[in-house]
């Protein structure tokens, strides 16, 4: 899985993306791994370049931002460029724009929205709180899927089709350690064990805004008996009395132990 950010205001630090965090936290929830992310300006031939390449490369392509009624809004163009294909107005999508365009004139600027590749299909989600079907549909061809750049709208759209449209039914199981050492003093032990379980991502993340740890260590894996295993392991590994029982919820802490968290898995 990847995502494609497009927008020359995100690269001019304009504006700040959030859509990817918010559709990273969603699949990870899901159970979807995302391996990279993109920002790239409004140049059509540069995003239709990244769509084949990441078309070829990833299961899924999500593409953010460029889709709208002004001259920069080229990501329909780039994705029928990218696979070969021409533009057309979809007369459904027509339909869809004439209930919020101040005109009816289908060359007007809102009609761009309804202009997407003749290959393309429609992918309508389900309002999860009114159950009604959403009233414009993410676009998709072959495996990439085309979502709006606006945090708004993203939300909107992405927050009701992305169970739908990335379905898995593996989990993550995720611990978190916590260390009251410093990255250098257990670095060989998460080496270690990181090459006796290759199978199980490691993390590290040092602090320094907090007195109660120094580091945090996560381990992950989509089994639970190798995360435990793994766990155990580095814990054997660790320095003596380096691992410390950290509560995060809690503000009277105690000493040893870890945080678990379970959740679907896919990539």
């Amino acid at each position: 899985m990847t995502i494609q950010v497009i927008g020359d205001e995100i690269l001019k630090a304009q504006v700040i993306d959030t859509n990817s965090n918010y559709i990273c936290s969603l699949l990870y929830g899901n159970g979807v791994k995302v391996k990279k992310i993109s920002v790239i300006s409004d140049e059509i031939d540069r995003i239709a370049e990244e769509i084949v390449h990441f078309s070829n490369k990833y299961t899924y392509v999500i593409t953010s931002g460029g889709i709208g009624p002004t001259h920069d809004d080229v990501t329909f163009e780039a994705l029928a460029k990218a696979f070969g294909d021409k533009l057309h107005y979809h007369p459904k999508l027509v339909e869809v724009i004439k209930t919020f365009a101040s005109s009816q004139d289908i060359s007007s600027p809102a009609y761009k929205l309804a202009r997407i590749p003749e290959t393309a299909s429609l992918k309508y989600g389900v309002n999860q709180e009114t159950g009604e079907k959403l009233v414009y549909p993410c676009v998709t061809l072959k495996n990439v899927y085309v979502f709006p750049g606006s945090p708004l709208f993203l939300k909107k759209s992405f927050g009701n089709v992305y169970k739908e449209l990335f379905i898995t039914n593996h989990n993550f199981i995720s611990k978190q350690l916590y260390l009251s050492a410093r990255e250098e003093l257990f670095a060989d032990a998460l080496t270690k064990v990181s090459e006796e379980f290759p199978n199980v991502t490691f993390g590290s993340y040092p602090t320094t805004n907090t007195s109660y740890y120094q580091a945090r260590v996560t381990i992950e894996s989509d089994s639970e008996e190798n995360t435990d295993k793994a766990l155990a392991r580095f814990v054997e590994l660790a320095p003596p009395n380096a691992v410390i029982d950290f509560d995060s919820k809690r503000k009277d802490q105690k000493s040893g132990g870890s945080e678990t968290t379970n959740t679907d898995s896919s990539s």
